[in-house]
């Protein structure tokens, strides 16, 4: 009887099997990436994925994140050191004024020369052209500019340097 019982259900599972079918559908590839034809609502998703898994941008984010922090650390100044680099600028700029004014100014000279710090300007006009050497206790530069301004203060209303005022 208890065989029976287990037959009866096992046989009409067996024969509705038989009688139905096997049914499959046709198996369609559908893309996820939007470039090659998925939705393109997952460009979002597939970018964050992406850049989750990107070690080496996190890695460079944190090299440059140290970097910086490092930086601004070796780039602090005490206000001693501030001021002392705001008057070495002043100091630079007011010598640079009076060597302009020694070529261009109302008498201006046909040589010259200064010294400052171990470092040394001379200049010396060459027919219209000023020659300037700059030695700074290693190497010497040379520039040469034009001499538009009149030598001896008459000024022809020309400016030493194009564009001038």
């Amino acid at each position: 009887m208890r065989q029976s019982r287990l037959l009866g259900p096992l046989v009409c599972g067996w024969a509705l099997l038989a009688v139905a079918g096997a049914q499959a559908g046709s198996l369609v590839y559908q893309p996820v990436n939007p470039s090659f034809g998925g939705s393109p609502l997952n460009g979002a998703w597939l970018q964050a994925e992406a850049a989750a898994q990107n070690d080496a941008q996190r890695s460079a984010q944190r090299d440059q994140q140290l970097f910086s922090a490092n930086q601004s650390a070796a780039n602090t100044k005490t206000p001693g050191q501030i001021f002392a680099q705001q008057l070495q600028t002043q100091i630079y700029s007011s010598l640079a004024n009076q060597i302009t004014q020694a070529l261009f100014g109302e008498n201006a000279q046909q040589s010259g020369s200064y010294s400052f710090g171990g470092s040394q300007v001379t200049f010396q006009r060459l027919g219209s052209n000023i020659q300037l050497q700059i030695f700074d206790g290693q190497s010497t530069t040379t520039i040469v500019v034009p001499a538009t301004a009149a030598v001896g203060g008459s000024s022809t209303g020309t400016s030493p340097l194009s564009g001038a005022p």
